[in-house]
């Protein structure tokens, strides 16, 4: 664990934790588990951080994010849960650019694009525990994000913010499922000029002569479909066999669509890369 409670209730990272100003009372962080936690010293090979004992009741319980390694859904959740509850805390950010301009087949860089490298040294604090690496400074495609949240803590995850076109997002407000989608869609709240990732599984496929409708399967009645236009069909290869009964993760941008006078959610994608497989 890389973030504890104090007994104020307050957020302090292992990194920041100083025992004669914050006391040794302690605190899981999932609040749905406050199972108390003892500081560890770092070492050569391993960051500061946090751990439950073991003993009496310091232990997680079942429903904790550290009681176990997450799967993609339920690390979402948790990071979505945990950036709500902690948002007005004051937290260390991990700022993340997001770039997918390199998916779009329209896209045609007018100069090399070079990823920004970190020549400083790095921090021994800033490696998570187990001597895993840290947190990538920016994104350029689906698996990169896939691999991000199901290689981090959930506590690390929630201090991520995300850059896009200059507007810095709490990244669970960008990964989100059907539902969540289609309620910013239609009651209009969307960032402005902000692509969305959205989960789900794939139900059916319709292609017709111009377009192509990849249905998720429905949930709470909620539809949400994928759309490719003719025009990008040749950049679409995934047949209906690979797709239907997948859980995948998309990137585009959402509109609404009203489909026998029910409001639907839309997303339009253009290419392969803009699917990623869960």
């Amino acid at each position: 664990m890389n973030s504890a409670i104090l007994q104020d209730g307050k957020v302090v990272s292992a990194k920041e934790y100083i025992s004669s100003v914050h006391g040794t009372r302690l605190y899981c962080m999932d609040r749905s588990c406050n199972a108390p936690v003892i500081y560890v010293p770092g070492s050569d090979n391993v960051a500061v951080h946090y751990k439950t004992t073991g003993k009496s009741d310091s232990r997680h319980n079942e429903h904790c994010a550290f009681y176990k390694p997450l799967n993609f859904f339920e690390t979402v959740k948790k990071v979505g849960q945990f950036q709500t509850e902690y948002e007005e805390q004051v937290m260390n950010e991990t700022i993340i650019r997001i770039n997918l301009n390199k998916l779009d087949p329209d896209y045609e860089s007018r100069v090399i694009e070079r990823e920004e490298t970190d020549q400083k040294k790095k921090d021994p604090n800033e490696v998570k525990v187990k001597q895993e690496s840290n947190p990538p400074s920016s994104i350029g495609s689906l698996k990169s994000i896939v691999k991000l949240l199901t290689s981090y803590e959930a506590d690390i995850l929630s201090t991520i913010m995300v850059s896009v076109r200059g507007n810095k997002i709490p990244i669970s407000s960008i990964v989100v499922d059907q539902g969540k989608a289609h309620k910013l869609v239609w009651k209009d709240s969307l960032i402005e000029k902000t692509g969305y990732f959205v989960y789900g599984k794939v139900e059916r496929i319709l292609r017709r002569e111009k377009v192509y409708f990849i249905s998720m399967a429905a949930i709470n009645g909620i539809e949400f479909s994928l759309v490719i236009f003719d025009k990008y069909f040749k950049h679409f290869t995934y047949s209906d066999a690979q797709l239907i009964g997948k859980d995948i993760l998309a990137y585009g941008f959402l509109r609404k669509n009203t489909y026998h006078e029910k409001n639907t959610t839309e997303m339009i994608i253009k290419s392969d890369k803009f699917i990623e497989f869960l």
